[in-house]
């Protein structure tokens, strides 16, 4: 017997992909150019997506999911989460689509979740029977969910669709990666002074940073007591990202609200009766 295959998907970027594809501009006598879209010509397309992926990985069931229009719990962390992006920016036929995926593929929404949270959760807990989950969506955070990860549209040589098998050693890493980098996509800051080459730098040798007090002995500065941090190797990689923050004159509590930002929830962070969320810790570092 075969085993079944479900697709998490995430109907947020299926409805963003489809609506940007159908999008079309028409430029008048006058020189003004509009965009417009069929609406018939935007829910082809997505039955197309998701006929494909059914398809392509021989799947017996899907769940879409969508987030929440109305409310993100990160903006309770932080105001300014996903501030940046521009409302007039966004495709005319996206909210259609969403529409046409819940009435006709059944996709759904939790309260204050995004699309994301709700795949990383059910991506995460427990299953009482044989079958294999695969996500599908097109957002590098899904990185940080151990698992088996489609990006949409990925394929190989072959024409086969590629899935990314996530440790829980990789997915905690990439978290620490974006915990370090921030994301500006996302609309929030990471350490100071730290990009994407640093981050991997300490992720591959993580170094602890000890501030050390000295008196200037020289110069004109002599006599003035300086700060000077020395590095040493460590496994503590929690320490290592609050010392580096330190440095760039941050606090463990900004560290703190960077990585949970990052966080995509799992299936232990939410109680599905209450709808109550558990906060990333830093004690939820695990593999590596």
């Amino acid at each position: 017997m075969s085993q079944d295959v479900t697709l998490l998907i995430d109907g947020d970027v299926i409805a963003f992909t489809a609506a940007s594809a159908v999008q079309h501009t028409y430029t008048d006598s006058f020189g003004f150019v509009m965009p417009f879209a069929n609406q018939v010509e935007g829910e082809a397309c997505v039955d197309n997506m998701l006929y494909t992926l059914m398809l392509d990985f021989s799947a017996t069931h899907n769940r879409v999911i969508l987030s929440d229009p109305k409310k993100n719990w990160r903006n309770d962390v932080w105001p300014a989460y996903k501030s940046n992006r521009k409302e007039g920016m966004k495709p005319l036929l996206l909210p259609y689509l969403k529409q046409y995926l819940t009435e006709k593929y059944h996709a759904e929404f939790w309260p204050e979740l995004e699309a994301d949270d709700v795949l990383g959760i059910l991506s995460t807990e427990p299953q009482a029977y044989d079958g294999k989950r695969i996500l599908v969506g097109r957002d590098k955070d899904f990185k940080t969910i151990p698992g088996s990860y489609h990006c949409l549209k990925d394929y190989d040589l072959k024409g086969k669709p590629v899935v990314q098998e996530i440790t829980e050693w990789e997915a905690t890493r990439f978290h620490m990666f974006q915990t370090l980098k921030g994301d500006m996509t996302d609309g929030y800051p990471g350490c100071p002074g730290i990009g994407d080459k640093r981050a991997e730098e300490l992720l591959l040798e993580p170094v602890l940073l000890r501030p050390t007090e000295g008196v200037v002995t020289r110069g004109p500065r002599k006599g003035e007591t300086t700060t000077r941090w020395v590095s040493e190797p460590t496994k503590d990689y929690w320490g290592m990202i609050v010392s580096h923050y330190r440095k760039a004159g941050q606090t463990e509590a900004d560290a703190l609200v960077t990585a949970r930002l990052a966080n995509i929830l799992h299936h232990d962070q939410y109680d599905r009766e209450t709808g109550e969320i558990t906060l990333w810790t830093p004690d939820r570092i695990r593999g590596l």
